[in-house]
């Protein structure tokens, strides 16, 4: 009877032991399952600035082209290559250098010829259309080089465009615009909110080139009576700049 006590006693201790541990280690647990405080998140500005530059052109670019029909593809070759040999040379007279002329295109295609009710007659007519891009470095003689080009046989003359040679310095004058038109607006918006403006912590930028003049005053592929130069405006150049601007605040 003794032995027996002696057993249930030692049963009793263990278990009170373990109740014991058991309330020991929640605490622990319930510790480790403890979210992390947040952190606290800048007070910022984003605003957007915009800035616009202009420059005087001082490039000149043109589309010049010439067209040959015939029943028979190598005459309406030989034609066009005729025809184009000539406007190069007298562009080259113009002052044109070799390396601001590029062929831009050269096509042979044929097309089904029709009666005057609109219905195939059977015929067939081969185009040959062979076009340079040219580069004009001195403005003065714009008018005459197209006025030369149609005069030795071009009959396409298009895309005339302006542009200016050191592009960058205008984008650089419209940056500074455009960075300080968004720190003032940023300057503005935390004076109003009653807090001070810190350094900015993103920037992005968006160039925008202004439209490019297109000039012809007259009919290009028209030569005009009096063999003068075709009249032409040059006009101005202008670069956009807009940047989006996240200033800090404190």
């Amino acid at each position: 009877m003794k032995r027996s006590l002696t057993t249930a006693s030692v049963l009793m201790l263990a278990a009170a032991g373990m109740l014991v541990l058991s309330a020991c280690a929640a605490p622990a647990l319930a510790q480790t399952s403890t979210p992390p405080a947040a952190t606290d998140q800048p007070h910022t500005i984003v605003v957007t600035g915009a800035g616009t530059a202009y420059g005087a052109p001082d490039i000149a670019t043109a589309q010049i082209g010439v067209q040959t029909r015939d029943a028979d593809a190598v005459k309406a070759t030989s034609n066009n290559t005729t025809k184009m040999t000539a406007i190069i040379a007298a562009l080259k007279a113009q002052g044109i250098q070799d390396k601001d002329i590029q062929t831009s295109n050269f096509s042979v295609s044929a097309q089904q010829d029709v009666d005057s009710s609109g219905r195939p007659n059977g015929s067939i007519t081969f185009i040959v259309d062979n076009t340079v891009n040219i580069t004009v470095r001195d403005l003065s003689k714009v008018g005459a080089v197209l006025s030369t080009s149609v005069e030795a046989g071009a009959n396409n003359v298009y895309g005339v465009s302006y542009s200016v040679a050191d592009h960058a310095a205008l984008e650089a004058q419209a940056r500074d615009q455009a960075m300080a038109d968004a720190k003032a607006r940023a300057t503005q918006l935390a004076k109003d909110a009653g807090t001070t403006l810190d350094g900015p912590i993103t920037i992005s930028e968006a160039v925008n080139n202004g439209p490019v003049p297109f000039f012809a005053a007259r009919d290009a592929a028209v030569p005009q009576a009096s063999g003068a130069p075709v009249p032409v405006q040059s006009g101005q150049i202008s670069v956009q700049i807009q940047v989006d601007v996240t200033y800090q605040m404190h």
